[in-house]
């Protein structure tokens, strides 16, 4: 497994550099556009700015589900559910997860040790939301009432448009400044691009 997880790390990030370098390229395409033909690649500009609206995306979130009738009518047999997967987490992360196996078979030997850290921390933070589970499930069978009291303190809306309402404006600043300084642009980027196709060759060519 050890060898496995090393093969799929170097993979992972092998695909990684070639994507740094499709990216460079494409960057140093647009400036050798912007130095030799502007107005051809302000048209192409104006082709891409596409405006995506997330309130489309989103509205689904938006529409409220009462579920609250059906969870009173079955409220035994959901406390029940609570408990007894909460029971079942607890006692399979417990018994069934080794932080250090894990970290063995996915990272390499010097990255190891803070894999572990990291699967030993999810793996108590999972735990931790299984008992509060288990709690929450003995607590809605003893004591039916408290699911009322329960549902004022965690049944609040949130909406996300309110969070997202400033994605819908087009921010269309650094595009401006490009139009109007085109071919200094064009140096910059085609420049920096050049300079990221380089070091991806030297990274690739290290791995080869």
């Amino acid at each position: 497994m050890g060898s496995y997880g090393n093969v799929m790390w170097q993979l992972l990030v092998q695909l990684l550099i070639v994507w740094f370098l499709v990216v460079s390229i494409a960057g140093l395409a647009v400036g050798v556009g912007l130095i030799a033909s502007s107005p051809k690649m302000a048209q192409y500009f104006h082709v891409l700015n596409r405006w995506m609206s997330t309130r489309h995306v989103l509205k689904p979130v938006e529409i409220s589900h009462d579920t609250e009738r059906m969870t009173h009518r079955h409220y035994r047999w959901l406390a029940g559910g609570f408990v007894l997967g909460g029971l079942i987490s607890i006692f399979g992360l417990l018994a069934g997860l080794d932080a250090n196996a894990v970290s063995a078979a996915f990272a390499q030997k010097r990255f190891a040790p803070v894999v572990a850290i990291g699967v030993e921390s999810a793996k108590w933070v999972l735990i931790a939301g299984s008992a509060f589970g288990v709690v929450v499930g003995a607590m809605l069978l003893f004591y039916p009432n408290a699911e009322s009291m329960l549902e004022k303190f965690a049944n609040q809306w949130v909406s996300p448009r309110r969070v997202t309402r400033s994605w819908d404006d087009m921010h269309m600043n650094l595009d401006t400044l490009v139009e109007a300084h085109p071919r200094p642009a064009g140096w910059i980027i085609a420049g920096t691009s050049a300079a990221a196709v380089i070091c991806a060759i030297i990274m690739l060519v290290r791995y080869y």
